[in-house]
């Protein structure tokens, strides 16, 4: 009997053991999933440390592999810091970043290398699709100084590979030569982020390398671009179905290159540009040679030493801007320029001068075919000169 009741109890006890097993593993495993659900890690749990003298880069890149090197998409959290790179950090596809904020969660170039603070990323399968957003953290190129101990300047972000579905949001880059440089972009988003401080473009696109169209249908929103050293604000070369809209793109002092605070080369075609603030360029906007198709209204330019609008190309459409010119020492031969350009439109443009304001408004050389209708100008000059060319449509306008 007794070695009956020790059986029985040994079973009992084997079966309880069991029984716990199976609720222990189904309880892991559900917090397993919980954890892994919300796809977010912390950079720090893999040894990348803030605010150090030594650089984080392979640090920062250990942290951006875990998610893809299982094969699932995913957040890495840097918290508020400056964390150094003497390399560029590569994205990898699905993997996001993401900070305390601008000016919290920092990437300061360090090192003598020349190499941009994010370069290009680590792709999937093949596949061009990056599915990565940035967002509330700061590049710094760190140029400023970096030029006083003569090393090298180096940009802030360059992709130069095609990729889709990338997003910068809540981004600042800063102290750069080149802020972003997204030479094959699509589908893409740049958005509430701050360029400051660049000595080339803020924002540049395409290249001479690759067809008009290789950066196409991207939105560039409510950003702010300040302080430029030399360069556009945005320079749509070879964009295609771009959208240009709600951005600030203001220098405290003048910029005195050649350059436009939006500018569209090389091919650019079918971008719409409106509702930007363009204030102390050389040139508010200008569109070059073979841009063609670009819709450009509600803007305004404040205060452009060559021209607020050159147009230099042909089929481009220019209504609802307003040019504002109040500072007497700038001295533009005129508020809007056409030169060998044909079959574009510019009506119901509006500008506001200085008292005494004596160039001409609207000037057209050597272009025909274009529709130049119901502006308004402000000068003791001649309001709108058509000199060369056929066939230019010269009616509505009146000058204030």
């Amino acid at each position: 009997m007794l070695n009956i009741f020790n059986r029985k109890a040994r079973l009992s006890l084997w079966l309880v053991a069991v029984i716990a097993l199976v609720i222990q593993g189904s309880i892991g495993g559900n917090l397993h999933v919980a954890q892994a659900a919300d796809n977010v890690i912390n950079a720090k749990d893999f040894g990348v440390k803030p605010n150090t003298n030594t650089s984080q880069s392979k640090e920062i890149q250990n942290a951006l592999k875990y998610f893809y090197d299982r094969g699932t998409e995913g957040t890495v959290y840097f918290p508020k810091g400056t964390y150094l790179v003497d390399e560029s950090i590569r994205l990898y596809a699905g993997v996001s970043l993401n900070g305390d904020g601008m000016g919290k969660t920092i990437f300061k170039k360090t090192g003598s290398k020349s190499q941009y603070v994010i370069g290009n990323p680590i792709l999937r399968n093949n596949s061009d699709r990056l599915d990565v957003k940035l967002s509330n953290l700061t590049i710094d190129a760190d140029r400023a100084n970096r030029e006083a101990r003569g090393e090298s300047q180096v940009g802030g972000m360059i992709i130069d590979v095609a990729v889709s579905h990338l997003t910068l949001d809540r981004v600042e880059i800063c102290d750069t030569t080149i802020g972003a440089l997204l030479r094959r972009t699509r589908d893409s988003e740049i958005t509430n982020s701050r360029f400051d401080r660049n000595n080339g473009h803020a924002i540049a696109t395409g290249h001479e390398s690759y067809p008009a169209g290789e950066f196409r249908n991207v939105k560039i929103t409510n950003n702010q671009i300040t302080n430029s050293g030399g360069g556009s604000g945005i320079n749509l070369s070879r964009a295609t179905y771009t959208t240009v809209t709600g951005n600030q793109i203001i220098n405290k002092t003048h910029q005195s290159d050649g350059y436009a605070g939006i500018r569209i080369p090389n091919n650019g075609a079918n971008n719409i540009v409106n509702n930007n603030v363009i204030e102390n360029y050389p040139r508010g906007i200008f569109v070059l040679t073979g841009a063609t198709g670009n819709n450009v209204y509600g803007n305004t330019v404040k205060n452009a030493s060559l021209q607020g609008l050159l147009v230099q190309s042909d089929g481009n459409t220019f209504t609802d801007n307003e040019f504002i010119q109040t500072n007497s020492s700038l001295n533009p031969d005129a508020i809007i320029r056409l030169a060998n350009a044909n079959s574009n439109k510019i009506i119901g443009n509006e500008m506001t001068t200085y008292s005494g304001f004596s160039n001409i408004g609207i000037r057209v050389t050597d272009s025909s075919s274009n529709e130049i209708r119901d502006n308004i100008t402000d000068t003791s000059g001649k309001s709108v000169s058509i000199e060369g060319g056929s066939n230019n449509v010269n009616k509505g306008n009146r000058n204030r």
